[in-house]
């Protein structure tokens, strides 16, 4: 088995090394339907159009860190857009920030499944620079039958700011997209979706915060969830966030979803104020204003050394950390 697993690593070290030869740019996207062009298209508002042309000024003046940004918040107001996927796919293969252009081609895949065999050396090339070799190996050479595809050079899109907020009951186009299982049925074949810190660590960030409370209400349930607060003293994988944290409280993962028998809600069962965790973000763009955990309740580990020790390994085995860290 060791001796497959090496010649497999040196297959993809030569596989690499000739596909970077022989594509020598990193875009072989093909051109998509702009979203203004879709049939049924929500009109951009004001805001998501200063930031979409905010996005496309950054990366054309090459800040990387600023166009991601803003492209990240474009995601947020429109999650179904390739466009906005493709701008921060685009950026951080520029900035080498992997982590990020596995995640927008990933969402790009889902929007446009034809997307993944013309993009298959981008995303094999990031699994490959997260240290996910047996991942990166198929898509490198897969990528092999790609190489004769047009080079198309990305350029962002200008939007028009309107004069006018768009009207909010006008109907909104989404693009087909893959039949995915539910994110709280597991498959217990499919190792990803397994509650582990390995599938964890997958998150698009992760941190360690302290507990600093949550909003009381009267009705706070099993399934109704208050809104926590967290201080955030580290960020060890993906972006900046702000140091008050909001992050919906969920008191259970999304495996085991049946509510306890006999529980009821009280103070009692909230962490103290100043505990330490670590939470894993799956998404950095907050539903609600406020941010998910991954897979619920899981995502919400307390920061005792054990976890810690077995966090900081994976994070260091798959390249994830962020180098501030």
């Amino acid at each position: 088995m060791k001796r497959i697993l090496t010649t497999d690593r040196l297959l993809l070290g030569l596989g690499v090394s000739a596909l970077t030869a022989l594509i020598s740019a990193q875009n072989l996207l093909p051109a998509v339907a702009e979203a203004g062009q879709q049939p049924g298209t929500q009109p951009d508002s004001v805001t998501l159009a200063t930031h979409a042309n905010k996005a496309a000024l950054a990366y054309n003046q090459q800040q990387w860190a600023q166009a991601k940004e803003e492209f990240r918040f474009c995601i947020g107001q429109r999650p179904a857009s390739m466009e906005y996927y493709e701008g921060l796919y685009n950026t951080c293969m520029k900035s080498g920030e992997w982590d990020q252009v596995a995640y927008a081609l990933e969402k790009m895949f889902i929007i446009d499944p034809n997307q993944k065999k013309a993009l298959a050396y981008q995303y094999g090339q990031a699994l490959f620079h997260l240290n996910r070799f047996d991942e990166a190996i198929p898509y490198l050479k897969n990528a092999l039958s790609t190489v004769n595809i047009p080079e198309v050079d990305y350029i962002p899109k200008h939007h028009d700011i309107p004069t006018t907020e768009p009207d909010p009951s006008a109907p909104i186009w989404k693009p087909p997209v893959e039949v995915i299982t539910p994110p709280h049925i597991i498959d217990i074949a499919d190792p990803h979706k397994a509650l582990t810190m390995l599938n964890a660590v997958k998150s698009e960030c992760i941190l360690l915060a302290e507990f600093d409370g949550y909003d009381k209400s009267n009705d706070i349930g099993w399934n109704h969830p208050p809104q926590a607060h967290y201080h955030v003293t580290e960020i060890l994988k993906g972006p900046p966030l702000t140091h008050a944290l909001p992050v919906k409280y969920e008191f259970h993962d999304l495996v085991d979803t049946d509510m306890q028998k006999g529980w009821k809600f009280s103070d009692k069962i909230m962490p103290e104020k100043g505990s330490k965790w670590i939470l894993f973000i799956e998404f950095a763009v907050p539903k609600r204003g406020m941010f998910e955990l991954y897979q619920g309740s899981y995502g919400r580990q307390p920061a005792t050394d054990e976890n810690l020790n077995q966090l900081y390994a994976l994070l260091d085995k798959y390249n994830m950390r962020n180098t501030h860290s």
